[in-house]
Formats: structure tokens, C-alpha cells, sequence
């Protein structure tokens, strides 16, 4: 399995001549994400991630294998995981491999963790000129990164332990215990665009595919993804779904919908608003201008060039561009603080801008279902911010 990495088959052998177990430990945890991950590929790159810290760091650190590690051991993993040494972080994420001569070759850049620093002042200092230092000193893990490490590494103990070669799970204790997972309920606060904000943003997508049709793509994903809650990924081209126009459907009583494939590959049909219609008919116009082979099982979004349905970087980088466009257009409008905040938004906005707007209008057993919550409760608790409000209105009149 390691024929094409050459430096990680060397790093493994090498490792295996002090601690025969590892060669075990490789093959299981192979085992492990391939059969844990079959569904999804965000769950894979989840559980790899968190399954690889946890093996370099008892290799490397402790000189263990996985099945040696005793409780105290995980303990201190965890202590490590939530501040980790300086040496394992990177300032920006890398790809674990590069392609040298055919070879896929140790990246040297690579680091388990990666420093993070704010979207906006990221786009401020590049804008400006100056070089970004990012510090590698005191990163933490957030609660909720602890909260998804804990689970990664109990299902890769459950699993070793079914198979026989771990001798039991002990991380439900270790986590029930732990300093690092914090509970109690809390205001959610929604990361969304202002009016003034999403206004501008459909403006200029807008404008920029009247003046350029090669736009009409852009200006159809954010409106898609606005309109219908839409996760990024459910608009991309995945291994197990490829979104196509004949996913749009009309049903007897002439409501249009659209099936998609949401989180945890479940399958559920959005109600079409007749004020997308505009929108939808301009991209099949554009469409069907570029390519007479344009049909209902086309790719819903399509590459500029080749073949296919894009990707969720690929969307991502789509609406970055109308959000940049919207960010020039409040500055030379003077609305700079509105600008400054545009900076820090990213496409799960124009879900959440979506649902927060249309929340108040519609019943919330619709607004869950096109969301794709399994619970009218996530959707209460998410969008629903009146019993907040109330709250704050009489807590104002309170008296020192």
C-alpha cells in the first residue's frame, strides 16, 4: 500500500524496528477508515486526520502502539491534542504529499495542526501588502475540535476492539471526565449576511452577467444556494452524486422541487421558490448557448472547462469572487464597515442568510425539512432567536 510513498513506506519500516506493532496498527487503521468510511468523504478526511495524530504521537512521542497505550497514556494524548507542541503546527494547511518524479514524496511543510488566522484579516493584510506572520505558539483546540477528536478516536478504539486487537474502549471515560468539553447551552450566533450585504452581492453577480455571460454560472449558484439552504456540497459533484437538471421535478398540483443528496447520505426533495425561476432560466439559456448536447441529465453546475459537475472547492472559490465584487462596491459606496464584515463570510452564509429570512414566514416543519434537519428542534434552536430577545428586553430593566 505504500509502493507510491516512498518516504512514508521508509518511515514505517524504520519505526517497526523498535516497535514491531506498528505494521499492525497501519493495516488495521487502513482497515478501520475504509470500512468507517464508505459513506462520506468528509467523514474519512475526518477520521483520518484524527486517527493519524493519534499514531504519530504514539509512535513518535510515547514510542508505543495503539494497543500499548493505557488510560493514563490517552489522557496525556488529549492534553497534548488540545495544545500542541509548537513543532506540530503549521501557519497554513498543506497537502501531506507532493508528486516528485512520479513519486509522492513527504511534504515538508506538512504539520498535524494548522495555525488559523481571521478570513478578514487575512484579506486586509494581502491587500495592504504585508507580509502575514502567523504564530505557531500557544494554538488551541477549540470545544467543539475537541468534541469531534474524542469521537474520531472512541469509533477507532470500538472498531480495534471488535476486531480483537484491542483489548477494550477506554475513551467514554476518559471523555466523561474531561476539562475539555464544555456543556450548557448557549445563544448559537448565526453567521449570516445583512440585508444591505446579500442585496449587494445578487447586485453585482447581477451586473456582472449581463455584462459577461460566463458570470450566469456564478449568479446561479449564489442564488441557488441562498433560496434553497443549500449546503456546498449538495450542489457539487461527489463520488456516490452527481447533481443534474433532471433532479429538478414538477409534482401534480405544478410546485417545483429539487432532490438532492444531503448530510449523512440522505436523500430529501426542496420546495423551488417561483422567484428562483428568473434565475434558473437564465444559466439553461447560457447553457444551452454553449452546448447543444445541453440536456436534463447534464451537470447542474458545470466546469467553464471539461466535462462534469464542479467541486465544493471549486463552488467555494465561485462565491468568494461575488463576494469580492460586493466588498469593492460597499467600499467605493462608503458602507465600509459592512465591507470590513463581508470579509469574514464564507458560502455557508448564504444558507444560513436563507433560512434566517424566510424563518418568520413559514412554518418551522417546512423550513426543517427543506433545511434538512432531522429535528424541527435544530431549526428552533438555530434561526429562532425571539425567546433571546425577550429575554434581553425585560433583563434591561433590572436595577444595580
Amino acid at each position: 500500500m505504500f509502493d507510491d510513498y516512498p518516504d512514508s513506506k521508509q518511515f514505517i519500516y524504520k519505526l517497526c524496528e523498535s516497535i514491531p506493532e506498528v505494521r499492525s496498527d497501519v493495516l488495521h487503521t487502513q482497515s478501520f477508515l475504509k470500512s468507517y468510511s464508505r459513506k462520506s468523504e468528509a467523514t474519512y478526511r475526518g477520521y483520518r486526520n484524527e486517527v493519524e495524530r493519534l499514531l504519530l504521537w504514539a509512535w513518535t512521542l510515547v514510542s508505543k502502539s495503539v494497543i500499548q497505550l493505557k488510560r493514563p497514556d490517552l489522557e496525556a494524548y488529549f492534553d497534548f491534542v488540545h495544545s500542541p507542541d509548537s513543532s506540530w503546527v503549521g501557519v497554513s494547511v498543506q497537502d501531506r504529499f507532493k508528486e516528485i518524479d512520479g513519486a509522492l514524496r513527504q511534504n515538508n511543510s506538512w504539520r498535524p495542526f494548522a495555525a488559523k488566522m481571521a478570513k478578514e484579516d487575512r484579506a486586509e493584510a494581502l491587500e495592504a501588502g504585508v507580509d502575514i506572520e502567523i504564530s505557531r505558539d500557544g494554538h488551541l483546540l477549540s470545544h467543539q475540535a475537541m468534541k469531534i477528536c474524542y469521537s474520531a478516536v472512541s469509533c477507532f478504539y470500538d472498531y480495534l476492539t471488535d476486531e480483537g486487537y484491542a483489548f477494550g474502549n477506554p475513551i467514554p471515560a476518559i471523555r466523561k471526565q474531561s476539562a475539555y468539553l464544555i456543556k450548557g447551552a448557549s445563544q448559537k450566533n448565526i453567521k449570516r449576511l445583512s440585508d444591505l450585504q446579500w442585496e449587494t452581492v445578487l447586485e453585482c453577480a447581477e451586473a456582472a452577467a449581463n455584462n459577461d455571460p460566463s458570470h450566469e454560472r456564478t449568479l446561479f449558484i449564489i442564488a441557488m444556494i441562498k433560496s434553497l439552504y443549500l449546503r456546498v456540497s449538495e450542489l457539487s459533484e461527489r463520488p456516490n452524486w452527481q447533481p443534474a437538471w433532471k433532479d429538478f421535478w414538477q409534482d401534480t398540483d405544478g410546485n417545483q422541487w429539487l432532490k438532492v443528496l444531503g448530510k449523512g447520505n440522505k436523500i430529501r426533495d426542496i420546495s423551488v421558490p417561483n422567484a428562483l425561476a428568473p434565475y434558473i432560466k437564465r444559466y439553461q439559456a447560457y447553457r444551452l448557448s454553449m452546448s447543444s448536447n445541453f440536456g436534463v441529465n447534464s451537470s447542474l453546475v458545470a466546469k467553464n472547462r471539461g466535462t462534469g459537475g464542479v467541486t465544493s472547492r471549486q463552488l467555494r472559490r465561485i462565491v468568494q469572487e461575488a463576494f469580492d465584487l460586493a466588498y469593492q462596491r460597499m467600499r467605493s459606496e462608503g458602507f465600509n464597515d459592512e465591507a470590513k464584515a463581508l470579509r469574514e463570510a464564507t458560502t455557508h452564509w448564504l444558507r444560513h442568510t436563507g433560512a434566517s429570512q424566510d424563518i418568520t414566514t413559514r412554518p418551522l416543519k417546512h423550513m426543517a425539512d427543506d433545511l434538512g434537519h432531522a429535528s424541527m428542534g435544530t431549526t428552533d434552536q438555530v434561526y429562532i432567536q425571539s425567546d433571546m430577545r425577550e429575554r434581553a428586553l425585560s433583563g434591561k430593566t433590572r436595577e444595580v
